[in-house]
């Protein structure tokens, strides 16, 4: 049933580090001045191949951790320190106690300590992305168990929606959304492996562009939710609305004709509330692009923006300051252009003289003002992911369009009476031993083969070969949802924007890091693959399910450190609420480890009767 209370979710406290400066303000009036870190390296890192990245200098960073810390630096690695420092500003700004069980951290990340595989002088979990979390979480003394975001380069944007959906319908007042990254061997060379990286200082949406930048950066937001308008701050950044969509085409290439953006911005008009009037974009001030300076994701985010008709928006990228700074990518541009908005400011896109994006858009080159009340935050990255977010500033104490809650679906509701009605279709278990369909022991394993997976390809007849391309941790959530959806009479032809794909795991993608990690180890044999360097992103599996079953909706990779069907129930009800258009998600929990494979994945439907009769409902797996 509904909920009439109004509210509204807002930012009352945010930070920045950067190798430009070490606070949000600090930033902004460095962009300000034209400032930038990006810098060409020779040999970083000890690469044979010479880049031009943004670095946060390690002593900053450690004098400034040592006035928040009595004890050693080196307690926490870089990445922890930045994410930590961004946090605690942020949370002094916002003036909460961190420690209450009504705040929530979510760390967004896509490699977080990735460079410990090399070396690793701490615990044997330290690599793991919940580790990290449950660390600064610790540092805090928050008594919840934190949520990582780990979805390729839309992570940020992904983060502070899961934030939104937490503070929602998840009981918490309070979010703290971090977004850390850290550049290393590891990282570039896997771009460098990709030809995707710019020797020069990048040129977003320019005519003579020729890859990205990568930067180092951490940023934190606190949000919270609130049903008294008169509590909201002058020039708080409020949280109108937010959407994921996979374009369901190649798990590193976006759509040429930008459909999965496309979707999103669409999305986000009706804001949270899909029954109220679409956003007028007259008041939008700029569109923030993601604006890599890539060749095919700058003319993608062209074509979106131009068939959403906003070709008339200035459109601005802030890669040319910091580089693309991957997991903190989302939030860090989030707080710049909350930033620049409050001071009336349009920041020009720094490298950028002659712009020729594929489709005519308004590429802001140079600074200038704004009276604009709002702008769009657009992200993309691999695994065909997309994000957008519409945020407004609370200007003199004007909101607009309030929203109303609704009580997110229970996965439990049984009574065909009972609306929306949450059913479990079908559900594959894959262990070492085993594959389960829907209780049933479909195939077991004989001897200690290393051919398991492919194994049950061929037991169940499966014939799409670019299984065998894939990665272990792909193979096992493939195989398990071309099981789920086996028998089912549905359309396979077109993509369903209704479909989602919500996944999660513990290992993040370590299986094939390690592996990749092997191709870089050794100076006389170094071999960066970018096949291999691909799936070290933990949520190419959802878009390897999205391309293979044309699932154009939400896709979702989150990272805990155990599978708790009550977390999986939350997050997937989470999901059905904040998109009342879904009606299928493929969802659960697919992990692969130091050879150890563990899936749990189920087909959930909204409303039966698509798919299955009453009959055929199942209760979610408890164990």
């Amino acid at each position: 049933m509904k909920n009439t209370r109004k509210y509204m979710i807002f930012s009352i406290g945010d930070s920045i580090i950067s190798p430009l400066a070490m606070t949000s303000n600090g930033n902004f009036e460095a962009v300000m001045r034209g400032e930038s870190r990006l810098q060409y390296y020779e040999h970083a890192f000890g690469l044979p191949e010479p880049c031009f990245i943004s670095l946060l200098e390690d002593e900053r960073i450690d004098r400034a951790f040592e006035t928040i810390y009595d004890y050693s630096v080196k307690d926490y690695t870089k990445v922890e320190k930045a994410a930590i420092l961004a946090a605690h500003q942020a949370i002094a700004e916002a003036n909460i106690a961190a420690d209450r069980d009504d705040v929530i951290f979510i760390l967004s990340t896509t490699k977080g300590n990735v460079d410990l595989l090399e070396s690793n002088p701490y615990e044997p979990e330290r690599p793991y992305l919940w580790r990290s979390a449950q660390l600064i979480a610790e540092f805090f003394g928050n008594p919840n168990t934190p949520i990582v975001v780990s979805n390729a380069c839309i992570s940020g944007c992904a983060a502070q929606i899961a934030a939104a959906n937490q503070l929602r319908y998840g009981g918490y007042k309070y979010a703290v959304v971090i977004g850390a990254e850290t550049l290393s061997k590891f990282v570039i060379s896997g771009f460098q492996s990709f030809k995707a990286l710019s020797k020069e200082r990048c040129k977003p949406f320019d005519g003579s562009r020729c890859g990205l930048n990568l930067g180092e950066a951490a940023a934190a937001i606190v949000y919270t939710i609130d049903d008294d308008h008169t509590h909201i701050p002058d020039n708080a950044l409020i949280l109108r609305a937010g959407a994921i969509n996979n374009d369901a085409n190649h798990i590193s290439g976006p759509s040429r004709t930008g459909e999965g953006l496309l979707r999103a911005i669409n999305k986000v008009w009706a804001g949270f509330d899909k029954t109220r009037p679409a956003f007028d974009t007259s008041r939008l001030a700029f569109i923030n692009a993601h604006g890599t300076a890539t060749l095919y994701n700058d003319d993608m985010e062209s074509v979106s923006i131009s068939r959403a008709n906003l070709q008339h928006v200035p459109v601005n990228s802030l890669k040319g300051y910091f580089g693309h700074t991957l997991g903190a990518a989302g939030v860090l541009e989030t707080i710049m252009a909350h930033q620049a908005i409050k001071n009336h400011t349009i920041i020009g896109t720094k490298g950028t003289d002659n712009p020729a994006p594929a489709s005519p858009i308004n590429v802001a080159t140079e600074t200038t003002t704004t009276d604009g009340n709002a702008f769009m935050k657009l992200i993309s990255g691999f695994g065909g992911s997309n994000a957008a977010i519409l945020m407004e500033i609370n200007r003199n104490g004007e909101t607009h369009n309030s929203v109303e809650t609704v009580h997110a679906p229970s996965l439990q509701q049984t009574k065909i009476t009972e609306k929306p009605i949450i059913s479990v279709i079908s559900q594959c278990d894959i262990t070492d031993d085993s594959v389960v369909l829907n209780g049933q022991t479909i195939l077991t394993r004989t001897g200690q083969t290393d051919t398991w997976l492919a194994d049950i390809y061929r037991h169940i007849g499966m014939a799409y070969p670019k299984f065998f391309k894939m990665d272990n941790l792909c193979k096992a959530g493939t195989l398990a949802a071309e099981l789920l959806l086996r028998n089912l009479d549905f359309d396979r032809e077109s993509v369903k924007p209704d479909w989602a794909v919500v996944l999660m795991n513990s290992a993040s993608s370590l299986d094939d890091d390690r592996h990749y990690q092997t191709t870089i180890q050794d100076a006389d044999n170094y071999y960066p693959s970018p096949a291999v360097f691909v799936y070290t992103l933990a949520n190419i599996i959802t878009g390897e399910i999205a391309i293979r079953h044309k699932i154009g909706g939400e896709s979702s990779f989150y990272v805990l450190p155990t599978f708790s069907p009550e977390q999986m129930e939350k997050m997937v009800s989470q999901c059905f609420a904040a998109n009342p258009e879904l009606t299928h998600i493929i969802c659960g929990w697919a992990d692969y480890d130091e050879g150890k494979c563990d899936v749990k994945m189920q087909l959930l439907e909204k409303n039966v009767g698509t798919l299955c009769s009453a009959s055929q409902k199942n209760e979610i797996i408890k164990n």
